[in-house]
């Protein structure tokens, strides 16, 4: 099983050889575009414009794109809901629902739900916007365009090897589940916490372990601060730069007309 998916849909598409700064301008350009109005119905134009982007010409589904766009709910959610909770008072204009709670008063405000409204809309657009360069460029295409663009080589290698870590720590745990799992760890509540605190608690100390050896292996195999990958990379065309600066042109004068 693989831990970390997403790697896999980046070189198994059909967009894996499209010229990486087309994807960059369309990726860029929605994330801009969702920050920039914070507009749940730009937001959701540009959800459903990146899907059906994925599915027409990259071959990923709706069903896979919205399994990915759904993964960092949680961690929106936990930022939004106390934008559009506040301490009011009997003249707090635009109250739409308190609750008493010790010497406080706590609810929701117009003007807080809509702050609150605004952040999630512009939130689920930018994951959008960053999923399609997820899902359609692998990484050593993106930091090879970046060492073109003469973007400074320590940050580049801190990108390759913090994604490289990444997958180590993913698959540290899922070697170190599977092996609870067959021991029946996880047949029980209590067993389930007992390993489940097991796992969180040695987790970091095998991954630094495994990432300790993996630099070993680079250091013994001449790494000098500075990977490199034989990338063939694909020239962009002028056509389909227009193309996609027309489709984003076109969503922020959609934008526009909408918030006027």
């Amino acid at each position: 099983m693989n831990p970390f998916p997403i790697d896999s849909f980046a070189y198994g598409n059909r967009l894996r050889h499209a010229a990486v700064f087309e994807k960059l301008l369309f990726s860029v350009g929605l994330v801009a575009l969702a920050i920039g109005f914070k507009s749940l119905l730009v937001s959701t134009v540009i959800i459903v414009l990146v899907a059906a982007v994925l599915h027409v010409r990259a071959g990923i589904t709706v069903r896979d794109f919205w399994g990915f766009l759904w993964l960092p709910a949680g961690f929106i959610l936990v930022g939004v809901v106390p934008m559009a909770i506040e301490v009011v008072g009997p003249t707090t204009p635009g109250v739409l629902g308190t609750v008493a709670v010790g010497p406080w008063t706590f609810g929701v405000t117009l003007r807080a739900a809509t702050q609150a409204g605004a952040t999630l809309a512009s939130s689920f657009g930018s994951v959008a916007g960053t999923l399609f360069l997820a899902l359609t460029t692998p990484m050593v295409d993106l930091t090879d365009q970046l060492r073109r663009w003469r973007v400074p080589t320590l940050l580049v290698e801190m990108m390759v090897l913090v994604y490289r870590f990444i997958f180590v720590l993913l698959e540290t745990a899922n070697a170190m589940r599977t092996a609870q799992e067959v021991r029946l760890g996880y047949s029980s509540r209590g067993r389930w916490l007992r390993s489940i605190g097991m796992l969180a608690s040695n987790l970091y100390l095998r991954s630094q372990r495994r990432a300790d050896l993996l630099f070993t292996a680079l250091s013994c195999r001449g790494y000098a601060g500075e990977l490199r990958v034989l990338i063939d990379p694909q020239p962009w065309s002028v056509l389909r730069t227009v193309q996609i600066g027309a489709v984003l042109v076109a969503l922020a004068v959609f934008g526009t007309v909408m918030a006027s």
